[in-house]
């Protein structure tokens, strides 16, 4: 069995990937912040929703999936975003361009990237967490 068999590990992993993948591309996006004519691009979110069904229809089956529906509507309105498995990346929504047809601002991607960060340090940590709650519960210590 593989950590990535217990569907929170495995929704934590994939997490971290997309949030690899966004760093990757706000990086692109700063480095091309003068290169004439080119536009930004982004991520296109995560659904949490489906991750919460594709957790319950692998852990319980296809009768969790069909009760899950009220718990997945409750938890939407919560706004997290997960992984539904491709990164597809999209023209970013453009606020203002300058004369030469670049429209990356450098003040907004600087903040995309500090917020990527403190996202990924927050799912790390929790990762490093339930690797201490599985190692505590095979009682071979580090529960922190």
């Amino acid at each position: 069995m593989s950590l990535n068999d217990i569907p929170v590990m495995a929704s934590l992993a994939r997490r971290m990937k997309w949030l690899n993948e966004s760093q990757r591309v706000i990086s692109e996006n700063i480095a091309n912040a003068d290169t004439p004519g080119y536009k930004p691009k982004a991520l296109e979110k995560q659904d949490f929703s489906q991750l919460v069904n594709s957790m319950t229809e692998t852990s319980a089956g296809k009768g969790a999936a069909r009760r899950s529906g009220l718990h997945v509507a409750r938890i939407e309105r919560l706004g997290s975003a997960f992984d539904s498995g491709d990164h597809p990346t999209t023209d970013a929504v453009l606020h203002e361009s300058s004369r030469n047809g670049n429209a990356v601002t450098l003040e907004e991607e600087m903040l995309k990237l500090a917020d990527t960060q403190m996202e990924y340090s927050l799912v790390t940590g929790l990762y490093k967490k339930n690797i201490g709650l599985l190692k505590a519960a095979m009682g071979k210590g580090g529960g922190r």
